[in-house]
């Protein structure tokens, strides 16, 4: 018999690599839990692959919770709760009340995320969670930001800051409130320019940064951004491209180069990307216009650098972008676009 014995520790390897391989969250796909009307599982399976379904979550977590909303008199929301559902624990009640409490802030429900605190705070005997705990306080700070009264979350989010000046959630917040003021823009900045500092890691932090510095018209310091944001994110073939643009508009040679080096990888990355295709044709055209600006010995050296290169690349971008348009109503239009082009062959 030629079969290799089984030992424990070969059944615990097998176990953990089995335990590794399943999904995380309850079994099922969504639309199985959704038509089963497996409310607890719904909430859970969303929480665990951290989806963002606000609408799905409302309407489970308020058959779950056993909530009523109507219209009252004035035109606003009556909620009413069930003082403890059947069947949910204090741990599984305060997780569904915090996911249904974002959820309604998210489809802007503001009443029904303002019972979902008061539903945490529900005696003081009784209550899911302190009025102190950083846990509440987070969800309070985002009802406040929904009412308008940005003064009192900041205060809440300063609390949050002084009692863990690392709490990440808290510095993001404050930038998020002044990014929603007109004419803090500049503050903004700063705020998130300072939560880098402590956070260079947060590739969302610096995807949010260059949105920042293309809407004042800093290309290089978007281009720098979107460079941090590819380290975490390197085969993300639209990041390449939009690093490409920044440095095409950002012009000059050195960044006519780097701008045709990312535009090229983002065409690699995704060949149907039509986005990245423009934009190398239109690196390629940059670049030899930038070339045209030089003169002597630096316009020799950049002609035999890549001169040839940008003339094949706008004539291999242009044959791709008449395979994807032909025989569309925009053909035309593009090849009026790539006649344009080839005038700089």
């Amino acid at each position: 018999n030629d079969r290799t014995p089984t030992t424990p520790a070969t059944t615990q390897q097998q176990q953990t690599n089995t335990i590794a391989m399943q999904t995380i969250g309850p079994e099922g796909d969504l639309p199985t839990l959704i038509a089963r009307q497996d409310h607890l599982n719904v909430l859970c399976y969303i929480r665990a692959h951290k989806l963002r379904e606000p609408q799905t979550v409302v309407t489970h977590g308020k058959l779950l919770l056993g909530i009523i909303s109507d219209a009252d008199n004035d035109g606003g929301q009556s909620i009413t709760m069930r003082r403890k559902p059947l069947g949910l624990g204090n741990a599984e009640r305060l997780a569904a009340l915090e996911q249904l409490c974002v959820a309604s802030l998210d489809v802007g429900n503001l009443p029904l995320a303002e019972s979902c605190l008061d539903a945490m705070q529900a005696g003081a005997s009784n209550s899911l969670v302190a009025k102190e705990s950083p846990r509440y306080r987070k969800l309070l700070g985002m009802c406040l930001e929904s009412s308008g009264d940005y003064d009192g979350a900041s205060k809440v989010y300063d609390a949050l800051l002084q009692d863990n000046p690392s709490n990440a959630y808290a510095a993001k917040r404050k930038y998020c409130i002044l990014a929603a003021q007109p004419g803090k823009e500049t503050a903004a900045m700063q705020t998130l320019n300072d939560y880098l500092s402590k956070h260079p890691g947060d590739i969302a932090a610096w995807n949010q940064m260059a949105d920042a510095c293309l809407a004042t018209s800093d290309f290089k310091g978007a281009a720098y951004c979107y460079e941090e944001v590819i380290l975490g994110c390197p085969l993300d073939s639209n990041i390449h491209a939009r690093l490409g643009e920044a440095y095409c508009t950002a012009g000059g040679l050195a960044n006519a180069k780097l701008a045709r080096k990312h535009l090229a990888q983002a065409v690699q990355l995704d060949s149907n990307n039509l986005r990245a295709w423009y934009g190398l044709i239109a690196a390629a055209e940059g670049y030899l216009e930038e070339v045209e600006k030089l003169s002597g010995k630096g316009r020799k050296e950049a002609e035999e650098e890549g001169v040839e290169v940008a003339k094949e690349v706008i004539k291999f971008g242009g044959e791709k972008l008449m395979q994807v348009y032909k025989g569309t109503e925009m053909m035309n239009v593009v090849e009026r676009m790539l006649k344009e082009s080839s005038e700089l062959l």
